[in-house]
């Protein structure tokens, strides 16, 4: 069953020719997503169930997803979007460790899989092209970027679809789950550009946001810490503290009341 709906994934997401994506705006991606989560068939927006009070974003998934993993077994009423545009990584969530990565992990618990948990396989960013060059590099698939290494040996250079974060959002039913609770992102050198490509949506309805400072590993990147840091506090975040985050963690100013007085939870590693 799991090498049957990896297969599936990948010939959708490979094996799809490039004049379907071409297409620019919303209705590009609204096509794409259609194959990863359900619309409602009225409004045209992904239909999240009822009964799901948290939301959360893994954007960069690794090798097994296991940030979603640890979320997804702690929250029962929780949903996860997850973005990953390496195929080989894609095939480790959904079926276990590949061969070049043997030791690590467990794929992502099935019971989730197109439930509390929608993987989507493409990357996020700025760019206005459909498709972007994706650098595998020959030492392990969570080091691959869309962003040249400038240490990592490069084993293969492909192609994937490359989206904006606002057009997710877009297509996200605020009407009926006003608030993101926290975004993770882990995206080798493209973390800053990914925040950037929400718009203004991160400052209306993200509570927190987690990104990796990395700026020396990949050419013409803009990631610092200092340039996060600027951007975040541009935009009305500040750095939070917290002992479940490792990397560079934001809150959203205009909802610690919310924080406060709702059971939101975060929580990265790695």
């Amino acid at each position: 069953m799991q090498q049957h709906l990896v297969q599936i994934i990948f010939s959708i997401f490979l094996l799809t020719p490039f004049t379907t994506w071409a297409t620019e705006g919303n209705a590009a991606f609204q096509q794409f997503i259609s194959q990863y989560v359900t619309l409602n068939p009225i409004t045209g927006k992904i239909q999240i169930p009822d009964e799901i009070k948290h939301v959360k974003l893994d954007i960069g998934l690794s090798y097994s997803a296991p940030m979603s993993q640890y979320w997804l077994s702690h929250e029962t009423d929780l949903i996860v979007f997850g973005f990953e545009p390496n195929p080989e990584s894609v095939q480790a969530v959904l079926s276990g460790p590949t061969k070049r990565d043997p030791s690590h992990g467990d794929p992502l618990e099935l019971k989730y899989v197109g439930k509390g948990f929608h993987l989507i396989p493409c990357a996020l960013g700025l760019s206005k092209e459909p498709w972007i060059k994706f650098y595998i590099t020959s030492i392990s698939c969570g080091c691959c970027s869309i962003f040249e290494p400038s240490i990592l040996e490069v084993a293969d250079i492909i192609e994937v679809p490359i989206f904006s974060l606002s057009d997710f959002f877009d297509l996200f039913p605020f009407e009926t789950h006003p608030i993101i609770e926290y975004i993770k992102v882990d995206a080798q050198g493209a973390d800053l550009d990914i925040i950037k490509s929400a718009g203004s949506y991160l400052s209306r309805s993200v509570l927190f946001v987690t990104l990796e400072a990395e700026n020396t590993h990949y050419k013409n990147t803009i990631n610092s810490g200092i340039e996060i840091e600027s951007y975040m506090s541009s935009i009305g975040f500040s750095r939070f503290q917290s002992q479940d985050t490792q990397d560079p963690t934001y809150v959203n100013e205009r909802f610690i009341d919310y924080i406060q007085s709702h059971n939101v939870k975060i929580y990265q590693q790695g």
